[in-house]
């Protein structure tokens, strides 16, 4: 409360508060009482599709001058954006916007992605792109057996294949099945009719992460001659990674929301591997643990493709449902909020990334 003798009274204190009145009527006119403008909301655009593991380029517009973060999450995980980082070292995908406020920013993509652009903390609308996948069918002949291997674009595991065989103006399916880990697909199909045959392969969809079906070219082999059309896939030879070829690209240590007792709320809590180089590394019996020994162990084969990546997720599920989805299986949460640090090893036991964190937003890229 005021000391009486700092009280403006009688009229004395109805001047000076009409003078106060007056001098914050003016400011308000003037404009300088006024919050600051509000940042520009960029925009962002894509297009609704992309055919095959590759790049694609979005543009939009933001303040200019701005600095462009691109956000993103793979479709299975759309409601869990983060800002998109390169595959080849880990920093963080951004632009600045020109003179007329417009950008491009451009992302590879092994699935269906959705994505949003930030700038000055203002966040756009976000954009859903799927994948098209793209079949390549690789055919062998011998007397009227025909083998079909079938690769998919993107090389993920547990994509559903049909082979088809055209039948005059239309395709019917003489094979039906789902890609392995190195994602190909191969079967055999016996007592084809002899002479000139036709067959194509579609592959997909996968709804829950984004891919569409798509077909691959019409491709003829000779049935009944002597003749074998065609190269059988190369076989694929796992290199041998050195440390750093393989690293952990993000970690989600603590699950978005309040930490509940669910297996959905475990499997919000992941890591993901990355293959840095351009070779295939096959990860079986190699591990991740964290500070207290928690272990997770790729038990079979797990071909990580050149510039691909894996999810582990902390809680149940189905490996390879979705695709480059692996579960630990705990029944509670691994990693621990306040710090802790992930170690991924080779089945020999060889150290080749470690990533380490305190207390923090939640998600490290390590």
């Amino acid at each position: 409360m005021f000391a009486p003798a700092t009280r403006p009274a009688g009229r004395a204190r109805l001047a000076a508060l009409a003078t106060t009145a007056a001098l914050g009527l003016g400011a308000a006119l003037l404009g300088t009482t006024s919050p600051a403008f509000a940042a520009t909301t960029p925009t962002l655009t894509g297009p609704a599709t992309t055919t095959g593991y590759g790049q694609v380029t979005l543009t939009g517009t933001a303040e200019a001058g701005a600095r462009v973060i691109l956000i993103e999450a793979a479709y299975i995980f759309r409601g869990d954006m983060s800002p998109a980082t390169e595959y080849s070292n880990g920093d963080i995908i951004a632009t600045t916007a020109d003179s007329s406020g417009r950008f491009t920013l451009r992302r590879t993509m092994d699935s269906g992605f959705v994505f949003a652009a930030e700038a000055d903390g203002v966040r756009s609308s976000t954009i859903t792109i799927d994948m098209i996948a793209k079949p390549i069918v690789r055919l062998t002949t011998s007397g009227t057996t025909v083998n079909v291997s079938v690769s998919s674009d993107p090389a993920q595991p547990w994509l559903p294949v049909t082979v088809q065989r055209q039948s005059g103006s239309t395709w019917a399916a003489v094979a039906q099945g789902s890609t392995a880990e190195n994602g190909v697909y191969t079967t055999v199909l016996t007592g084809q009719s002899a002479g000139t045959q036709h067959y194509r392969a579609g592959v997909g969809p996968d709804t829950e992460n984004g891919v569409r079906t798509g077909y691959s070219a019409s491709t003829a082999v000779v049935i009944g001659g002597s003749g074998t059309p065609g190269t059988p896939p190369p076989a694929t030879t796992p290199a041998g990674p050195k440390a750093g070829d393989v690293r952990f690209s993000l970690v989600r240590y603590n699950a978005p929301g309040t930490d509940k007792a669910t297996n959905a709320a475990y499997n919000q809590e992941y890591v993901r591997i990355t293959n840095y180089t351009s070779k295939t590394i096959n990860l079986k019996s190699w591990t991740v643990k964290d500070r207290a020994g928690n272990t997770y162990r790729f038990s079979q084969d797990f071909l990580l493709r050149g510039k691909k990546y894996v999810y582990v997720l902390t809680g149940k599920g189905t490996d390879g449902k979705p695709a480059a989805y692996r579960y630990w299986g705990k029944k509670g949460y691994i990693w621990n909020n306040s710090g802790d640090a992930a170690y991924l090893r080779t089945g020999g036991n060889k150290l080749i990334d470690s990533c380490t964190w305190g207390k923090g937003s939640g998600a490290t890229s390590c």
